[in-house]
């Protein structure tokens, strides 16, 4: 008998494909602390090094893979995605370490984990499938990727097999536990003892013995304090271009093309994203600059004449009119009202 239990997730009508840029954070520092320069990889994607520190900032999630794979071949590492995972903070990792201090069980680990993990990505799906002599934890991709994710899949290789290992301790034996992905040339063959197959599907789970579901664990982060998780808006098309376009509202090219090419998806699937969501880039666009503009009349001492001009606006009377057609009252008359 088999039981699945996919406690979270996003869904199918909604499963976009972005991720947070700061999730390639880990692999940025890594080459950083090695003093090896990872500006030719940026430089191939159209990225600032500095955007990977902003949790703010989304893009498509075929534009992370391609970024590390690129970051992996300057640095001349095959198996960087492992590296780089093999040093991540776990403790710091707030879906892990939150799990695992209000839980006590392998089950109860997964069951809040779960639940955690999607606050940083719309791509994939977390499920936990129980069979009479295994589970599995398995992370299916939403989308079939055009960018193989080779670099991600030995980074998540690392991260799970560590996971794993921690909650359950002592009991842990790697011949028993069972890596599967159709990504594999991202981590060696008999990684630390465990056995690595070929999957048949574009993501990747790990199996191991169902009767350490039952374990009891030590939390590790009890006498430490844990972030609580960022309560985000949710992981959308719209979320993603609001996110790229903040600093950009001054600039005259903001069509499709331009667009989709910041957040790393051909402009056929931004459009269809964005058409799934009810809305079109115009209209998010208008409200980003309504959004925006609010939040300078709220908040500093900007004229309203350059806070027109941040927004693209060159005349004031323009920026006037626009805010009023929007909002109903004149951006002096918001301020005023504050």
């Amino acid at each position: 008998m088999v039981k699945r239990l996919p406690f979270n997730t996003t869904s199918q009508e909604h499963s976009e494909g972005f991720i947070r840029l700061s999730l390639a954070a880990p692999f940025l520092q890594y080459l950083i602390d090695r003093e090896i320069d990872p500006q030719p990889a940026l430089d191939q994607v159209g990225l600032k090094a500095e955007l990977l520190s902003d949790p703010s900032v989304f893009v498509h999630s075929e534009l992370v893979y391609g970024l590390v794979n690129t970051f992996s071949e300057v640095s001349r590492d095959r198996y960087l995605g492992l590296n780089v995972g093999e040093t991540f903070d776990l403790q710091a990792w707030p879906p892990f370490a939150q799990a695992l201090q209000s839980t006590k069980t392998l089950f109860e680990f997964f069951t809040r984990f779960v639940r955690l993990v999607p606050q940083e990505s719309n791509s994939v799906r977390h499920s936990l499938v129980i069979e009479a002599d295994k589970a599995t934890y398995r992370i299916e991709r939403q989308q079939e990727p055009t960018v193989p994710p080779v670099q991600v899949t030995g980074f998540g290789a690392a991260i799970y097999v560590r996971l794993l290992q921690t909650v359950v301790g002592d009991s842990w034996d790697s011949s028993r536990v069972r890596w599967e992905s159709r990504y594999i040339n991202g981590l060696p063959i008999d990684y630390k003892g465990i056995e690595v197959g070929l999957g048949t599907y574009p993501g990747m789970q790990i199996s191991f013995p169902v009767e350490w579901l039952f374990l009891h664990h030590v939390s590790e982060c009890s006498g430490k304090p844990v972030a609580a998780p960022r309560q985000d808006e949710e992981v959308t098309v719209v979320a993603a271009l609001r996110s790229v376009l903040r600093d950009k509202l001054d600039e005259i090219d903001l069509g499709p093309n331009v667009v989709a090419g910041l957040l790393g998806i051909q402009p056929e699937r931004f459009l269809k994203a964005l058409q799934q969501q009810g809305t079109t880039l115009p209209r998010e666009i208008k409200r980003l600059r309504v959004d925006v503009a609010k939040e300078h009349l709220k908040e500093d001492q900007m004229t309203i004449a350059e806070i027109g001009l941040m927004l693209g606006y060159s005349d004031k009377s323009h920026f006037t009119r626009f805010f009023r057609g929007q909002t109903g009252m004149t951006p002096t008359k918001f301020r005023l009202g504050a």
